[in-house]
């Protein structure tokens, strides 16, 4: 697949699950230190006849869909890649997102933040594994943001701000995908 195809499957994602299921196994609960985290929803982002990624996002079992919208409840999103990727073209989409939620003042304010981020990502094949692990401390405003490759930390920071904003890619208004947001949250009401 071409990388301006792989950039079009980045921007034009839509969800859907093959008569088999997802390729990825997603676990029903996924356990992360003290804190037990339930299935919200997955969905597979796909262009045209490929599949890109497979996606689930997890959170406590007492969470509101507008408390997990929010960035308010502990967290995680996985995605599991079924195709070569460039860190470039998941930056285009990234911003693509972004750039529909927040007006010029508040993306130059994110930006720098948005790309530490991006900064501390790579290239993704098939079989590569994003997560993305948010544990807010509701005292004190702050949390603890955790980008993971393959099981490996490669970013992490307190910013609640930050951990919105990305959530946001999926979760926000508008997100990168209405459809994949839909099956992300299908487990809430």
């Amino acid at each position: 697949m071409t990388r301006a195809m792989l950039l079009a499957a980045a921007l034009a994602v839509t969800s859907g699950v093959n008569a088999t299921g997802m390729a990825a196994d997603f676990g029903k609960t996924l356990d992360e230190a003290d804190t037990t985290l339930v299935l919200t929803g997955a969905g597979t982002a796909s262009y045209m006849i490929w599949d890109v990624y497979d996606a689930a996002l997890y959170a406590p079992a007492s969470a509101e869909q507008a408390a997990i919208m929010a960035a308010e409840v502990p967290m995680t999103l996985v995605l599991d890649y079924h195709r070569d990727v460039a860190v470039a073209d998941i930056r285009k989409a990234a911003w693509k997102a972004l750039d529909g939620q927040y007006d010029e003042a508040s993306r130059d304010a994110l930006r720098p933040k948005v790309e530490t981020l991006h900064d501390a990502m790579s290239d993704v094949g098939d079989g590569d594994r994003y997560q993305l692990d948010w544990r807010p401390k509701m005292e004190t405003g702050e949390g603890r943001l955790v980008l993971k490759l393959n099981g490996q930390t490669r970013f992490a920071s307190d910013d609640a701000e930050l951990a919105r904003a990305y959530f946001g890619i999926w979760l926000g208004e508008p997100p990168l995908s209405g459809k994949l947001r839909q099956a992300l949250l299908s487990r809430r009401g």
